[in-house]
């Protein structure tokens, strides 16, 4: 039976020797000549009639009601013959191994990076999710600690916001790092296995089918040969400039990533050539590329010369090479209607809105389907046209044919088509260097 109260606590006074008070169940009060007061654990094992003390604390750092509240797992440990002194050291240990969600997420770019198995834009990516969606909520908590429930509460944070493919891809982005921290025995397990995005109604977005017929491609080309003005945040301004437009132009001709022609360098390009040379680095698969260039490419590109020839990119903005976002944007712009759609004379609220909305994306699946509806290109030639690594694992590694003479005969037939059937129309081609004075 407990002896002490919070008063006699308070109230024991130092004597010339140490003394203790015996509070029951082997807890005592120690207190010192100096007036220093701290907890002690007196317990023997099974089988053993030694006698052992082990400090649980000063006074100051914990109260009767929490020394009193520690008894039970002591007591557990005793009777099972395991030292509460050792079971304690260990604890600190474990404590003090722990690593933080912060530095794990950390470890694991850093491995990431070295690995070099995913290109530097999604490694940026995960970054920008766990910097902008995850790390307030998760940073400072132990990896080991961490549970579902501390999961479901950051990604339902996220799901709140409406940002529904950020969600499923924070998923993805926990369960890579947590499986990193799992093989190298910083947790135990992975709590966010047990997770799904439809849990937090972010489940993958049914694939895309939208493609534009050459007419569309038509209206848009027409458009990103004209001036066209749009209200944006009070002002009037261009809706696209020359470097904007052309490389828009290019993601047509190519079928190429919009990641791909946005950091398109000059010294990638042999025009002599009539060919682009996509480094490992640069694609979505870590596979070089190479890209056949049909004249009006050649032309186009030629035209930039004027502009962006210092720089060592392609498109430059002046600051560097345009970001891909900035043709997402500049698509968002021709398409969607603004807020306030009011018109000025030189004013023109998203020329393309009465067209069925279509992304940068869906651009390249218009090239890959119009090489084959119009130009009967092959699957197989198109597959490598569009760099994608073949789905069989088998045909992966056997078969190395890339069909370039195919590839490069398909190109420079859809450049010749692009040309006649899409960019001819009379007075609509404006000059890049005109296009530039007029910016």
């Amino acid at each position: 039976m407990s002896k002490l109260t919070a008063k006699k606590v308070e109230n024991a006074l130092p004597r010339k020797k140490e003394y203790k008070l015996h509070d029951g169940g082997g807890l005592f009060l120690r207190i010192r000549p100096s007036g220093a007061k701290s907890w002690l654990f007196s317990f023997s094992l099974p089988n053993d009639s030694k006698l052992i003390r082990m400090t649980l604390g000063s006074l100051k750092d914990i109260s009767l009601k929490e020394a009193r509240a520690r008894l039970p797992e002591l007591h557990d440990q005793v009777s099972q013959g395991i030292d509460p002194r050792h079971g304690r050291a260990a604890k600190q240990a474990e404590n003090t191994s722990a690593i933080t969600m912060q530095k794990l997420f950390n470890d694991w770019i850093e491995f990431v990076k070295l690995a070099g198995e995913i290109t530097p834009t999604w490694i940026k990516r995960h970054e920008d999710r766990w910097r902008l969606h995850l790390r307030k909520k998760l940073g400072n908590l132990f990896a080991k600690d961490v549970t579902r429930a501390h999961l479901s509460g950051a990604l339902d944070a996220m799901a709140r916001k409406g940002i529904k493919e950020e969600t499923r891809k924070a998923l993805t982005t926990l369960n890579l790092m947590l499986d990193y921290g799992l093989t190298r025995h910083s947790i135990e397990s992975n709590p966010a296995r047990m997770l799904k995005p439809k849990d937090f109604a972010a489940s993958a977005n049914r694939s895309r089918d939208r493609v534009l017929a050459l007419a569309e491609l038509k209206m848009l080309w027409q458009i990103l040969d004209k001036t066209i003005y749009l209200k944006i945040k009070n002002e009037y301004k261009p809706a696209m400039n020359p470097v904007i437009s052309t490389a828009i132009k290019l993601l047509i001709l190519t079928g190429a990533r919009r990641t791909e022609v946005a950091a398109m360098r000059w010294d990638e390009l042999k025009l002599e050539n009539g060919i682009w040379l996509l480094p490992a680095n640069r694609t979505k698969n870590r596979q070089a590329h190479t890209i056949y260039l049909s004249q009006i490419v050649i032309n186009l590109i030629n035209d930039l010369n004027n502009l962006t020839g210092q720089s060592e990119f392609v498109f430059d903005n002046g600051e560097g090479h345009i970001h891909p976002d900035s043709l997402t944007s500049a698509i968002n712009r021709l398409t969607k209607v603004p807020d306030d759609p009011k018109s000025m004379k030189r004013a023109s609220t998203a020329p393309l809105s009465d067209m069925k909305p279509f992304t940068v994306h869906d651009i390249r699946r218009s090239a890959a389907t119009a090489w084959g509806e119009y130009l009967k290109v092959q699957p197989h030639v198109i597959e490598q046209m569009l760099n994608h690594q073949p789905l069989n694992k088998l045909v992966a590694t056997y078969q190395r044919a890339t069909y370039a003479e195919e590839q490069k005969a398909a190109w420079l037939a859809w450049g010749e088509m692009v040309e006649h059937q899409i960019a001819k129309e009379p007075n609509n081609i404006i000059p890049i260097n005109r296009a530039a004075n007029d910016r």
